[in-house]
Parts: C-alpha cells; sequence; structure tokens
C-alpha cells in the first residue's frame, strides 16, 4: 500500500535525524541538510522544527477546503496566491463533496529562511457533482511565511487501485494470436504522438503532401478499411492530393497508448470525420476509427482504419 511506502519514508527520515549530530538552534535541535545547490546561499543549512501556528493556519485551510468555502480558505494564503488560483472557485462549485483527512502533519524551517514548512500526509476521498468518485492518499508542502499566510503549495499524489479513474494503468492487451505480452495492462504514451497528429491533421487539410510525408516513416503499413494490407512509402504521400480539389478531416479524439512493461513504441485511436472533394466532383466522406502506430523513432510506421458511412 502506499500508505505503508509513505510510513516508511516518514522513519527513514526519524531515523536519519536522530542519528544526525545536531546543533541547538533557538532552543529547537537540527537535523537534516538543504541540498539546493552551490548558487544558493542557503545550501548546507539544517532543517529546525516549525510551529504549531504554522500548522493551525494550514489545518484550517484544509477545514475551509472540506467545507467548499473557496472565500475562507483563500483568506488563508498571501496576496500573490490569490492571484494565481483562480481554478480554486470552480474546483470547489464542481464538487459534491470533498473530505481531506490530514494523519500527519509536521513543521519545519531551513535555517535561515523565513518561512515553514508545514508537510502534510492526508488521504482525501472526492465525490463530483456529475458523480464521479475518487479516493488519492497525498503528500503536500505548504510554505507559511512569518505573515501567517500561505505563499504556495506542492503536491504528490498516489492513485489507490479501486478507484473509478485516474489510474497509471488499465485495461488488458490480448494480441492477435499468441504474444509474449498477453494480459499486461496499457498504459498512455507521452512522446508527443497527440501533437504529431495534430500537425498531420493541419498539414493533411492544407493539402501539403510534402510535409504529411515528413511525419510517416520510410516505410508502412496501411491496413484499409475496405479490405488488405498495403505496404507503402512516406514517397507516395506527397501526391495524395493529386486528385483532390479539397479535404476535410476533423478529429473527436486521440488515445495515445502502449503496453506496460514494453518498448516505447506506441499506438493511438483516433476517432474522426473525414470529406474529400474529388476534381471530377465527387465526394467522399466518412466517419473513421484509425490506429496510428509510432516506432521507435517517433514515425507512423503503421495505419489500421475502419469506417462508417455518414447517417
Amino acid at each position: 500500500m502506499n500508505k505503508k511506502l509513505i510510513l516508511s519514508t516518514m522513519f527513514a527520515v526519524l531515523m536519519v535525524i536522530s542519528c544526525t549530530e545536531t546543533v541547538n538552534y533557538e532552543g529547537v535541535e537540527s537535523a537534516g541538510k538543504f541540498m539546493g545547490g552551490d548558487d544558493n546561499e542557503l545550501t548546507g543549512n539544517p532543517y529546525v522544527l516549525g510551529s504549531d501556528e504554522s500548522v493551525d493556519i494550514v489545518m484550517q485551510a484544509v477545514a475551509a477546503y472540506n467545507e467548499k468555502d473557496t472565500e475562507k480558505e483563500l483568506s488563508f494564503y498571501t496576496d500573490e496566491m490569490n492571484e494565481n488560483i483562480d481554478f480554486l472557485k470552480e474546483w470547489h462549485e464542481s464538487m459534491e463533496s470533498l473530505d481531506m483527512k490530514p494523519w500527519a502533519v509536521i513543521p519545519v524551517r531551513l535555517q535561515g529562511d523565513d518561512q515553514d514548512l508545514v508537510l502534510v500526509w492526508s488521504v482525501e476521498d472526492r465525490v463530483w457533482k456529475n458523480g464521479s468518485k475518487q479516493t488519492v492518499d497525498l503528500m503536500e508542502v505548504f510554505p507559511v511565511n512569518d505573515d501567517g499566510k500561505i505563499s504556495g503549495f506542492s503536491q504528490w499524489r498516489s492513485q489507490r487501485a479501486d478507484n473509478e479513474f485516474g489510474l497509471p494503468q488499465g485495461g488488458k492487451f490480448f494480441g492477435r494470436g499468441e504474444s509474449e505480452y498477453a494480459g499486461r495492462p496499457l498504459v498512455f504514451s507521452n512522446r508527443g504522438e497527440v501533437e504529431t497528429l495534430e500537425k498531420l491533421f493541419a498539414d493533411y487539410n492544407n493539402m501539403d503532401g510534402e510535409a504529411v510525408a515528413g511525419y510517416f516513416a520510410d516505410e508502412w503499413t496501411f491496413r484499409q478499411a475496405v479490405g488488405g494490407t498495403s505496404e507503402m512509402k512516406s514517397e507516395d504521400l506527397k501526391s495524395v492530393f493529386d486528385n483532390l480539389s479539397s479535404v476535410e478531416w476533423t478529429p473527436f479524439s486521440m488515445t495515445p497508448l502502449k503496453i506496460y512493461d514494453t518498448d516505447p513504441q506506441s499506438g493511438v485511436t483516433v476517432y474522426s470525420r473525414e470529406k474529400r472533394v474529388n476534381k471530377d466532383g465527387t465526394v467522399w466522406e466518412k466517419e473513421l476509427v484509425e490506429l496510428f502506430y509510432f516506432n521507435l523513432e517517433g514515425k507512423i510506421n503503421g495505419v489500421e482504419q475502419f469506417q462508417r458511412d455518414i447517417e
């Protein structure tokens, strides 16, 4: 469980603190070391315990958060934070309920700094007005300045396996026939596939065959909606618009996935609608489901297409 991992991490931190040579700083023992880099004047300084007042401020902000009282919660933040946290009101309004339950709160201060860092471990239950539910394990850091205001926060979260959404992996790969990867889950891929396809759509609609060809591997495979498989060359795409007077290709959604624990090759499922007007006046228009396969170099090396008539 993630909570066990956090507990073990806290235990390790406490062991380091207990075994570290300590000095007396305003009556509080110090430990640890800031590793910020040579260009930071506080690098090498130890940490000391912060104040209970900072803890109280953060806990009041958490209570307001659970009440979905945006105005009250923002009252605990600095003016600068208030200017950069516009999403909070929208977040609260989208929620049926929020229940952040801290189970460990530790205030620390870097020697020589002018703010406390309140470390908060919690479990948060979220219920959206649209019916979605989520439970997350959180570790957050709230800087509290000497004016008693929260100046920001950093958050690390871990999704629980029984959540309805937001998991880092899911689904299952079966494969055509026998596959060594059969049974593995799928994960989102993030190698720029969506951005590449957005550019491809734009260049395609501009009828720029030279640009379109650049997104494909020198040799690629096309599994056609009407049946059959063709081995294609990227050069072939440079003339793809020769017999067309206009095209309109509009995506509905793009989902980039790869099989868990395999090389970075990926596939993107694209739902779209395409209309082609030929120079002879005939029109081809379909709704499409296509799989674009990306190789290790980030080029499209395969396309698999399914189509349906426009109703």
